[in-house]
């Protein structure tokens, strides 16, 4: 039986760094229309469900072809409500209201807009090959944690990762990386049994697909909007110039 992911898109109404972020105009399209037409096309979503406590942004969910059979409590919606409560309040509202359980769960944050097709199904075909808990996209560090060091009171140094003998030449350093936030899988029992109420993915039981940082990018400040704009314009051309 082929296994089922739900893709969840969770915007809620609120935002601090950018007022109504999640349906601000990119490129002529709600901020939040990018990432529904990106999982609309992906192969390996069964269904795409935006969780939302705003009346406006599920009108606009719904007009760019997502569902949002319902809105999200308040309790939900606030600024201390963990991204794990949404998705189990999502996943069973789902399965009391349509007696429906996917096996696994990609979040896709609407901040993300430059993610791609490929990725999110490369994500999720790497969570069923590795047998793990969670997939994740994944970005190469920028500072190599071989060259960070703590400062104590005396300011006296102390390196972060202590070994014998350290290659200096960056061709011989081994990659490091830290996980994007653009695609996270899951699976549900892992989601559903999780006792940390920040960790919608395991820690100790993940995979990475690495992408570029461009794609990557999330927006939170409103300066993030015209560096979005530059490089999804970027992006299409060069698109555009294969098709």
């Amino acid at each position: 039986m082929p296994q089922t992911v739900l893709g969840i898109i969770p915007a809620r109404g609120g935002s601090k760094g950018v007022p109504r972020k999640n349906i601000r105009a990119l490129l002529g399209k709600p901020l939040i229309a990018h990432t529904i037409e990106a999982a609309r096309q992906a192969r390996s979503l069964d269904r795409i469900l935006v969780s939302t406590d705003d009346p406006e942004i599920a009108a606009v969910a719904r007009r760019y072809g997502a569902e949002v059979p319902f809105l999200r409590p308040a309790e939900f919606a606030t600024d201390t409500a963990s991204s794990l409560s949404v998705i189990r309040h999502a996943i069973a509202w789902l399965a009391l209201h349509e007696h429906y359980q996917p096996d696994a769960v990609a979040i896709l944050p609407p901040t993300s807009p430059l993610r791609t097709v490929e990725q999110i199904d490369r994500t999720i075909d790497l969570l069923w090959s590795s047998g793990l808990d969670s997939a994740v996209t994944i970005i190469p560090v920028q500072d190599h944690p071989y060259f960070i060091f703590s400062r104590g009171e005396k300011g006296e140094m102390a390196e972060l990762i202590r070994l014998p003998e350290k290659p200096l030449r960056r061709q011989e350093l081994p990659e490091f990386f830290t996980h994007s936030q653009s695609v996270i899988v899951s699976r549900t029992e892992y989601l559903k049994n999780c006792r940390d109420k920040d960790a919608i993915f395991n820690f100790h039981s993940m995979a990475g697909h690495p992408v570029d940082r461009e794609t990557a990018m999330d927006i939170d400040f409103p300066d993030d909007f015209v560096l979005a704009e530059t490089r999804l314009e970027k992006l299409q051309a060069a698109r555009q110039a294969v098709a």
